[in-house]
């Protein structure tokens, strides 16, 4: 089946989908006879096929979407939006400059290196209970091997697969059975409005003041530094390796290759890493919550552009888990029936929250304002997001430069300062007498 998903990807994963829908796909395939011969069961070959086409059409809809954004950001003219929008909408975006060139840019060909997974169609699995363990059964053809029977570690009382299809990953030393199942509702909600603002340090800090999941941070950091130290030392590996096999000492390179340079313990760190940024998010999200029946948060899914840091920050900011907690939000807002907005996120964390304008500055996180008090940074932010909300002129797909243009045009004209020097014209104006005088424009 990863062969299957990588030769799908390889014909369907850009140009050779447009204009076609799943099934359009899934009858090509089946009429060229692309994968009759594989020695797989038949309606295993065939859900697959329908789990990657999927995908593919999935991966599409997504860059749609960045292109939608970018329509609105080309032109305001709404006669040529409608235009540019039923184009895309209709697959027709080879025949428009502009929508061509935006899809070259978000829907790249896509590569896939699944191989260790297959879907299972709900009427060729069956579920029992024996010896206090659930066993799941799957029939397969007996001419490809016959059936396959899962002995779980559960003892089957809460789970039901009846009329689910099953997907099998398959990993070293043991096998995943994953299902879909109708989330329960969640506690109640609180009756706030709250604004959030996303962060490093902690994974959340509400309008209130109040920082959520404050080890977050510290999870990232910690992983992102070993991760580091660990390619390091890899590097030197690789170079010895590359030095024996240059002088032919094939065994020996190929003993470090297999001894010293594998990927389990790497890729057993990252998800242990993953799951606990994940558990802190989710964590933070049901905190949030718990107070709010409207959580306003930032719109980050377009990248921030930002002057070129240091090495280290730019590593730890490349795996913030921003997704994570985009996806925490999201998820616990709607299990518990609270409503989630995006807002603009430009200027955000550079406003002064008590007057609205760009005036003051961040340091770390410390926010500076104009009169000289000192807010937290990040609280800030929040009460900036929860207040962008309400206003008309900004909305969420605004450009950077437009909300920029609107702040300044907010601000109060500057104050204008004047010396005014007297005394010998011969003596250095140091030593001259000064006053300033201050005119308001």
């Amino acid at each position: 089946m990863g062969d299957l998903r990588g030769d799908i990807w390889r014909r369907y994963g850009a140009l050779g989908n447009v204009g076609r829908s799943a099934l359009d796909i899934r009858k090509d395939i089946i009429e060229r006879n692309l994968y009759g011969r594989l020695s797989v069961d038949g309606t295993i070959r065939n859900e697959t096929t329908k789990d990657v086409v999927n995908d593919i059409l999935t991966y599409k809809a997504a860059a749609k979407l960045k292109v939608r954004q970018a329509i609105a950001a080309h032109t305001t003219d709404q006669v040529e939006r409608k235009r540019l929008y039923t184009a895309l909408k209709n697959d027709r975006w080879l025949d428009d400059p502009f929508l061509h060139r935006q899809m070259r840019k978000h829907f790249r060909h896509g590569v896939s290196h699944t191989a260790n997974q297959f879907i299972v169609r709900s009427d060729k699995q069956s579920s029992s209970v024996v010896d206090g363990r659930l066993v799941i059964t799957i029939r397969i053809a007996k001419q490809v091997g016959g059936d396959i029977r899962l002995i779980t570690t559960s003892n089957g009382k809460h789970v039901n697969l009846t009329g689910c299809n099953l997907r099998i990953c398959v990993k070293d030393g043991f096998t995943e059975i994953h299902s879909a199942t109708e989330k329960a509702t969640g506690r109640p909600h609180g009756e706030q409005a709250l604004g959030i603002d996303k962060g490093y340090t902690e994974a959340f800090t509400d309008s209130d003041g109040e920082a959520h999941g404050v080890t977050f941070g510290a999870v990232l950091t910690d992983y992102s530094d070993a991760a580091a130290q660990t390619g390091r030392s890899r590097n030197q590996l690789h170079a010895l390796e590359k030095k024996h096999r240059t002088a032919g000492r094939i065994a020996k390179a190929d003993r470090i290759c297999r001894c010293n340079l594998g990927r389990k313990k790497i890729d057993a760190r990252r998800a242990r890493a993953k799951k606990r940024l994940r558990t802190i998010a989710y964590q933070s999200a049901h905190s949030i919550v718990d107070k709010a029946a409207l959580v306003v948060s930032e719109d980050l899914t377009s990248p921030i552009a930002s002057k070129v840091q240091w090495k280290r920050y730019n590593r730890r900011m490349s795996g913030w888990a921003k997704g994570a907690l985009a996806d925490a939000i999201d998820s616990v807002c709607e299990q518990r029936g609270a409503k989630h907005l995006l807002v603009n996120s430009s200027y955000t964390s550079q406003m002064d929250s008590s007057t609205g304008l760009l005036q003051g500055k961040r340091v770390g996180d410390k926010f500076y304002r104009i009169t000289g008090d000192v807010l937290q940074a990040d609280h800030n932010a929040a009460l900036n997001v929860l207040a962008r909300l309400a206003d008309p002129e900004i909305t969420r797909f605004t450009p950077y430069r437009d909300v920029k243009r609107l702040l300044l045009a907010r601000s109060p004209a500057p104050l204008s300062v004047k010396r005014l020097e007297w005394g010998d014209p011969s003596r250095p104006p140091s030593a001259d007498k000064s006053i300033e005088q201050v005119c308001s424009r």
